[in-house]
């Protein structure tokens, strides 16, 4: 079965992951990821959310230049943001972090 390239849901639960004992808050966040193929007839299509520095490595891959050849296109976030976190350091303190691109 070929699926297109798409966004799944993903939600990391720091307390599945254990550390839960540290990160007072959030408890968790959606890291999301992409999966699927993503052909060159569709990666260089009008409109969609590609990069200056993907459609060109694109045209190198259709016109099969090395070292692109070989290289599968994929799909990657848009818009990345912040991420608001409490925990406690090493030394117990509660510490507020904004986290970038999350």
């Amino acid at each position: 079965k070929v699926s297109i390239c798409c966004k799944k849901h993903f939600y990391v639960s720091f307390k599945d992951i254990g550390w839960s004992d540290w990160i007072i808050a959030p408890p968790g966040y959606h890291a999301n990821y992409c999966e699927g193929d993503c052909p060159s007839h569709i990666a260089g299509t009008t409109g969609s959310s590609l990069s200056f520095h993907s459609t060109v490595i694109n045209q190198y891959r259709l016109r099969g230049q090395s070292p692109f050849t070989s290289i599968k296109s994929c799909c990657v976030p848009s818009k990345l943001r912040a991420m608001s976190m409490l925990y406690y350091d090493d030394g117990q303190n509660i510490i507020k972090k904004d986290i970038q691109n999350m």
